[in-house]
Formats: structure tokens, sequence, C-alpha cells
């Protein structure tokens, strides 16, 4: 599983939003905050994770996410992802 795999997975996920908000994938680095921004709230981000631990069978610990700082972002979000799933 490739990190880039999962950061198109979840921009798949987040593609409508992308368009309310006009803002195009190709704009969107690694350090994109995806709640700061305003893009989703904190529902909308657990329900994100949620879909995530679904999609790639796997389960986020969120007291390990409050530990990291970027976890809102959108590589930090695919990192963990990555890092949970390659553990496994």
């Amino acid at each position: 599983m490739t990190n880039k795999k999962i950061r198109d997975y979840i921009l798949g996920i987040l593609n409508e939003r992308l368009l309310l908000f006009d803002i195009d994938r190709g704009e969107l680095n690694d350090d994109f905050d995806l709640v700061k921004s305003g893009l989703l709230d904190s529902m909308a981000f657990i329900d994100l994770v949620a879909e995530a631990e679904e999609e790639f069978g796997i389960e986020i610990d969120f007291e390990q996410l409050a530990d990291s700082d970027d976890f809102t972002s959108l590589g930090g979000l695919a990192e963990i992802i990555m890092n949970t799933k390659n553990a496994e």
C-alpha cells in the first residue's frame, strides 16, 4: 500500500466537498489541514477516518492520533493510515 493510494482515496471521498469549496485537488499538499481549513468539521473528520478504517481493514487508535500534531492534515492522516496498515 502506498501513501499516494491512500491520499487518492481520501481525496476521492472528499471530492464533493472540494467542488463545493471550489478547491482543486491539485492544489492540495500534504500540509493541507482538513479541519482547520473548514473543509471538514470534527464529526465529518471522524466519519472520514471510519470510512478509511473500513476500506483498508484497520482500526485507528484515536488516542494515538491526538498525540500527532498533524493528524488532521491530508499527509498526516494518509501516513497514519499507512503506518497502521503496515503494522498489522
